[in-house]
């Protein structure tokens, strides 16, 4: 069968740039490298890197004429645009088959299918559902048989076909279908992720639970069906030496020399990693490397010297989500990895001891409880800890989370439209603030820790990668503040957002998005 899959045009971050914007996908490319493996013809489509707009796209899905189009995200805030695949693939021809994926449509498969002309929904770990499904589909057979789908009933109900175990060896994927897609269009920002980044993963799933978080539930271990499915984190991984032979193919012939691992959690096996330092060192790829770290674990590794080893093969840019500065606040998000007392203490030791290192942190701002006293706290916790760049974002209830369903059943959402989950805009207020409030707020907090004697520092830091990131953080945050201002004051400006200012609150719409 002729399988089309497509990463739609995206409004974009207004952090980012377009470049910034084009890190590779990894669902396309590990899922068409199985589809590939069955003997489909496999076509990957990434509109952003191609720049490829709706008009073009269409002309693309006509010209192309796929039996199946598949698309799909785990970020809530881009689902609408998934969907409107969807209705160009089923307007160029009733015929093709439409496939959705990711943990959005996973959670949310009753509104898929009543909004967007969805004719299945694979739900969690893709591979091994959609091979049975394409070659149950090609011969005709019954896709109800086919465990870990969704399909639409026809009376506004859902089938859900069962439970899809997970795969047991990773080991046994085919290599991603990097060939497929247009790799010297990665990786071509100046300064973020440089020179060349590109996505790589060595484990998939987390040991973690978090009630706010999406990333661990698409490969969380899973029992029953919805309403009452249960879940339970799981986390497995690959081989080390597929991994380093996976890099050492992006370097040589593709000439990546930045690899952002995209994993939940990078750092939870130890031995693993001290393995997988070693047989970097061993080759000698010279690569920058970028991961999602857990502090504690980050915290027990450098006690064992592991770390050390980890920042000499190449680690050059940690992101570690602290998220509170109260340990009581952290449990009731089930966030149960984090020690405020600790990482007070261990942060600013690991900033001194390892200079090279581009220390990225996340915290959560809007909780129920949150007062402008509470954020101030936070704020100076933060100072305390020092990283190279904190990321203020308001807590953003998304479909499959504990977090949303306390949320709804509670009636705290005061935007439902999934467009604008987008991190920067609070989708809910506080017991003691207002949206606008809290936006503002997250405004002032970014800006305080603008310091331009810090920046200055970091801008004319020894450390190559270091420099590189100051002067990306520069640039974006001084290009976004001013854009953010110019809305404020003139919110009929918005030459790039939506029509008005509250219509797409904060993403950015590419020229060429429409094209």
């Amino acid at each position: 069968m002729r399988l089309l899959f497509v990463r739609p045009p995206k409004y974009i971050w207004p952090y980012m740039n377009e470049q910034d914007n084009y890190l590779l996908p990894q669902a396309l490319a590990c899922l068409g490298a199985e589809a590939r493996r069955q003997g489909h013809e496999v076509i990957l489509l990434d509109c952003m890197p191609l720049k490829t707009g709706w008009k073009s796209l269409e002309q693309k899905i006509r010209d192309l004429a796929p039996q199946v189009v598949l698309a799909g995200d785990s970020e809530t805030l881009y689902a609408h645009e998934s969907g409107r695949v969807f209705q160009i693939a089923k307007s160029v021809s009733k015929n093709i088959f439409t496939v959705a994926g990711g943990v959005h449509f996973s959670y949310t498969c009753e509104d898929a299918f009543s909004k967007y002309p969805i004719d299945a929904i694979v739900r969690g770990e893709g591979e091994k559902t959609l091979s049975e499904f394409l070659q149950t589909l090609e011969g005709g057979g019954d896709l109800t048989k086919i465990k870990g789908l969704a399909l639409p009933a026809g009376d506004g109900r859902v089938i859900y076909t069962g439970y899809r175990e997970l795969i047991a060896n990773l080991d046994d994927l085919p290599i991603p279908a990097y060939d497929l897609l247009p790799m010297d269009r990665y990786g071509t920002a100046r300064y973020l992720f440089s020179p060349g980044g590109v996505t790589i993963h060595h484990s998939r799933g987390c040991v973690s639970g978090c009630s706010f978080c999406a990333c661990w539930i698409q490969m969380a271990k899973r029992e029953g069906d919805p309403p009452n499915e249960q879940l339970s984190p799981r986390w497995r991984t690959r081989s080390v030496e597929p991994v380093v032979d996976e890099m050492e193919l992006l370097v040589k012939k593709y000439g990546k020399k930045c690899l952002v691992f995209v994993d939940d959690t990078w750092n939870v096996d130890p031995k693993w990693s001290d393995r997988f330092a070693d047989e970097l060192l061993r080759r000698k790829l010279g690569v920058n490397w970028f991961a999602f770290f857990r502090s504690d674990f980050m915290e027990r590794d450098e006690k064992t010297g592991l770390f050390e080893k980890l920042i000499a093969s190449g680690l050059t840019h940690i992101c570690t989500g602290l998220e509170r500065a109260n340990d009581e606040e952290l449990d009731k998000l089930k966030k149960h990895n984090s020690n405020v007392e600790l990482m007070q203490s261990f942060i600013p030791k690991l900033r001194k001891k390892y200079p090279s290192l581009f220390l990225q942190t996340t915290f959560i701002v809007g909780l129920r409880q949150d007062t402008k006293e509470s954020l101030n706290h936070l704020l100076s916790y933060v100072e305390k800890l020092n990283p190279d760049y904190p990321a203020f974002h308001p807590v953003t209830p998304v479909p499959g989370t504990l977090l949303w369903k306390d949320a709804k059943e509670a009636g705290w959402l005061e935007i439902t439209d999934s467009a604008k989950y987008d991190w920067m805009t609070p989708v809910m207020r506080t017991d003691t603030m207002t949206r606008e409030e809290l936006e503002l707020t997250i405004w002032e907090m970014n800006r305080c820790y603008l310091n331009p004697l810090r920046i200055a520092r970091g801008i004319f830091s020894p450390h190559k990668y270091r420099r590189r990131m100051y002067m990306w953080w520069f640039v974006v945050s001084v290009r976004a503040f001013f854009d953010y201002l110019l809305d404020r004051l003139f919110p009929s400006r918005s030459p790039r957002r939506g029509e008005t200012l509250s219509a797409y609150v904060g993403m950015v719409r590419p020229k060429w998005y429409n094209k």
